[in-house]
C-alpha cells in the first residue's frame, strides 16, 4: 500500500450540500463554452456503453447584437470490455479519430488523441473537450447502474486497490484508510454523498446551454460551463463542472459539482487568480483537496492539459477537480474567439 504523506489529523467534515441551481447570466462581451456527455446503454444492462457529447463556444456580443456561436462539436463513443474504444464519430467530421479504435480508456487515451489528432489539444477545440473527457467519463459511468442494477445482476466485483495507481494515492478522497477506501472495503455503497441537484436552466435564456440529448432512464451526465469575460488586463473566469446519475424516479442527483473562480493576465496568459468551491463530494476527505489550488498560480494555462496532473498531485488532488481545472487551457483560444469574425 501507498505511503500516506505526514499531515495533522484533521476532523472530518460534513457532507456538503450545495448543488448549484441556475445558471449565471451571460454577460455582454464574454464567450461561453457549454459542454455535456452523456453516459448510456442503448441495449441495457450489461451492453456496451455508449457516450454521446455535445459541446458549443456562444459569444455575446458587448455591442448589443444577438449573441452567436463560432464552434461546436458532437461525440459517438461506443466503449466495450475494460474501456476500450469500439467505435467513435464525431461532428467536425475527423477521419483520422478512427485511429482511436481499439484504445483504453485513461491516460494512454489522451496520449493516442494528441497522436492521431495532431493540433486538435493545442487548438482547445469544443471537439478536443469532448474527447478528452473520454478518459474520466468511461470510468465513472457504471456508478448510473448502482440504483437500477437488475436483481438477476451478478455480484459486483469489490475493487482492491481504490485509491492507488502505480503506487501512488491518486486523490484526496480515495486516500487509503480513508472513508471511501472503508466503504468498499465493508461492501458499503451508502458512502457515497449524493445530493438532488439544482436545475441549471431556470431563467428562461434558451441560450444558457447547449441542447441536450435525449436522455434514457439510465444515464450518468458530466455538465460543463466556462465562461470568459475579458476586464482589462485580465480574463475573468467562471467555471461550472458537474456529474450526476438519476434516480428511478428521474430525480437527477450530483455526485460530483464544483464551481471555479479565476483570473488570467490577458498578456502573458498566466494564472493570476483562482479559488475552487466544491458544492457536492463523494467523499469527506474530498473537500481538503481545493485548498490547493493555489500552486498553479503563475502557471501559463496553455499548459494545464498537463501541468495541472504532475502539479496537484496524491493528497493534494481531487481527480475531478483536477478534470475541472485542466480546462483552463481552453481561456486562450476563447479569449481569441471574441475578436473572430461574425
Amino acid at each position: 500500500m501507498a505511503e500516506i504523506p505526514v499531515t495533522e489529523p484533521r476532523p472530518l467534515p460534513e457532507p456538503l450540500d450545495d448543488s448549484q441551481t441556475g445558471t449565471p447570466a451571460r454577460v455582454p462581451g464574454s464567450v461561453r463554452r457549454t459542454s455535456s456527455i452523456d453516459m448510456v446503454w442503448p441495449g441495457g444492462f450489461g451492453t456496451p456503453l455508449h457516450l454521446v457529447g455535445r459541446a458549443r463556444d456562444l459569444v455575446t456580443p458587448l455591442d448589443g447584437r444577438d449573441a452567436f456561436v463560432v464552434a461546436r462539436g458532437e461525440l459517438f463513443a461506443t466503449i466495450g470490455d475494460d474501456r476500450r474504444v469500439d467505435a467513435i464519430e464525431t461532428v467536425p467530421e475527423r477521419p483520422a479519430v478512427a485511429g482511436l479504435v481499439g484504445t483504453q480508456g485513461g491516460a494512454y487515451l489522451r496520449t493516442a488523441i494528441d497522436q492521431v489528432l495532431p493540433g486538435e489539444r493545442e487548438a482547445a477545440t469544443p471537439l478536443h473537450l469532448l474527447l478528452d473527457d473520454m478518459a474520466g467519463t468511461s470510468l465513472i459511468a457504471g456508478f448510473a447502474w448502482m440504483r437500477h442494477r437488475p436483481p438477476d445482476a451478478p455480484p459486483r466485483e469489490r475493487p482492491t486497490d481504490i485509491g492507488v495507481r502505480k503506487g501512488r494515492i491518486i486523490c484526496s478522497g480515495l486516500r487509503p484508510g480513508g472513508s471511501a477506501h472503508v466503504a468498499f472495503a465493508s461492501g458499503s455503497h451508502g458512502g457515497h454523498a449524493m445530493r438532488r441537484a439544482g436545475a441549471l436552466v431556470i431563467d428562461g435564456d434558451p441560450l444558457a446551454w447547449h441542447e441536450f440529448p435525449e436522455r434514457p432512464v439510465v444515464c450518468m451526465r458530466r455538465q460543463r460551463r466556462v465562461d470568459v469575460i475579458p476586464d482589462g488586463d485580465e480574463l475573468v473566469v467562471d467555471a461550472f463542472f458537474r456529474d450526476s446519475s438519476w434516480e428511478p424516479d428521474g430525480t437527477e442527483m450530483a455526485l460530483h459539482e464544483y464551481t471555479v473562480s479565476a483570473r488570467v493576465d490577458a498578456e502573458s496568459l498566466t494564472l493570476a487568480a483562482v479559488a475552487a468551491r466544491p458544492h457536492v463530494l463523494p467523499f469527506p476527505e474530498c473537500q481538503w483537496a481545493p485548498e490547493h489550488v493555489v500552486l498553479l498560480l503563475g502557471r501559463p494555462v496553455q499548459t494545464f492539459r498537463a501541468e495541472v496532473q504532475t502539479t496537484l498531485m496524491e493528497l493534494q488532488a481531487c481527480t475531478h477537480l483536477n478534470d475541472m481545472l485542466r480546462c483552463l487551457a481552453e481561456v486562450p483560444a476563447l479569449a481569441a474567439a471574441l475578436s473572430a469574425p461574425v
